[in-house]
């Protein structure tokens, strides 16, 4: 049983031990403005610390140290749909895989000693500011995002280690978008996911067949051996705070990127901009209402008006995805991913989108939220 336990003397409160929890705890300590700081980690550490999960992103800026502890990087990627291929090279922005037994061990050293730790407890109501990783409220019917992977090694080289498959959708379409993601760890060793975007999440025969049918089908692997297994479900909508009370970080604060589901970077820029505000202000002024964004407006926008889209329209997700990454190099792919567009790339990407089905979508959501409006 979780009990309440006071603050004490901390000046802050963490909830959650963590990608979001650890993040910002261990930013705390490495800021000299800031490891002065009272600060209590309230929860246990997270399973992800000894139970490995990929993690991908961009190594963009900010991320330095962390793509110094990711296990594998590419500079090429594919997009692959029934009718074509989409190659993207990257020069500045690679794909990084990280393992989180790595991440979250790191950010437990660094704290070590210098953060306050209480697994078994909760901070007592009305403790503030509480900084609150737990999982958001999640809107009933949203879409997910929800897989099941498989680490594997083929009997006879067949993978190539230099290009990541971030979507390939020449699989079972019948339930939903699908597609498998496969990240080449050697000629022989890749980390393969069935994927899909719906609102409800399959059994796990349905992955498992979905992985068995793309490997037998597209890569000659002599036969493979499962070493590890690893599976999830990530909201892919505009979630609520699970205590509007506190101060939300992670996925809970809106870190996930609703059109893609990547989380990591965004959780990172997040950590950084909370510091900053920190080291201006110090915690007293910190609200709901003024905590720094994680993803701009007009990436929310942009997002809103694609989930739309795929969601009334799953069988173009493919060819929409696909597109998205023809119209740009692979390092503006990677920046946008991100979160980092500039107007060059925004304007690439509106012009290489079907206009009509996009404008149907915007006044499609011009007209819900008049509606909503009308009965508040």
């Amino acid at each position: 049983m979780i009990r309440t336990a006071p603050l004490e003397q901390a000046e802050l409160a963490i909830i959650g031990a963590g990608c979001a929890g650890l993040s910002l705890a261990r930013q705390l300590v490495r800021t000299e403005k800031t490891s002065s700081i009272k600060a209590c980690l309230y929860g246990p550490v997270s399973p992800a610390a000894t139970n490995r999960h990929s993690w991908g992103f961009w190594a963009t800026q900010g991320l330095k140290e962390q793509t110094e502890l990711a296990r594998q990087r590419w500079h090429k990627w594919q997009i692959i749909t029934a009718e074509r291929k989409v190659t993207q090279t990257a020069d500045s922005h690679p794909y990084c895989r990280l393992d989180s037994r790595d991440w979250l061990t790191h950010c437990l050293n660094i704290i070590d000693g210098n953060i306050q730790q209480e697994p078994d407890n909760l901070p007592t109501p009305g403790a503030k500011p509480v900084f609150d990783s737990r999982p958001p409220n999640v809107p009933d019917g949203a879409m997910l995002q929800h897989f099941k992977g498989v680490e594997i090694k083929a009997a006879q080289p067949c993978f190539s280690p230099d290009t990541a498959i971030l979507m390939d959708f020449r699989c079972d379409q019948s339930r939903g978008i699908h597609f498998i993601y496969l990240l080449p760890y050697s000629s022989t060793e890749a980390l393969v996911e069935s994927t899909m975007l719906s609102p409800k999440p399959q059994n796990d025969e349905f992955y498992a067949e979905a992985i068995k049918t793309y490997l037998e089908t597209y890569w000659a692997t002599g036969g493979w051996q499962v070493n590890h297994t690893e599976q999830g479900c990530i909201p892919m909508a505009f979630v609520q705070p699970a205590n509007p009370d506190y101060l939300p970080i992670g996925a809970n604060g809106g870190c996930v990127r609703p059109s893609s589901g990547y989380a990591f970077a965004f959780i990172q820029k997040h950590t950084d901009a909370i510091v900053d505000r920190l080291v201006l202000s110090g915690p007293d002024p910190l609200t709901p209402a003024t905590m720094p964004r994680p993803i701009s407006r007009f990436d929310l926008f942009l997002d809103r008006i694609f989930l739309h889209v795929i969601r009334h329209h799953p069988e173009k997700a493919a060819e929409l995805f696909a597109q998205i990454a023809f119209a740009l190099n692979g390092d503006e792919f990677a920046r946008f991913m991100s979160g980092l567009a500039d107007f060059k790339i925004y304007a690439k990407l509106i012009t290489a989108m079907p206009t009509g089905l996009f404008l149907n979508a915007l006044w499609d959501i011009h007209v819900m939220d008049r509606d909503n409006a009308d009965k508040t």
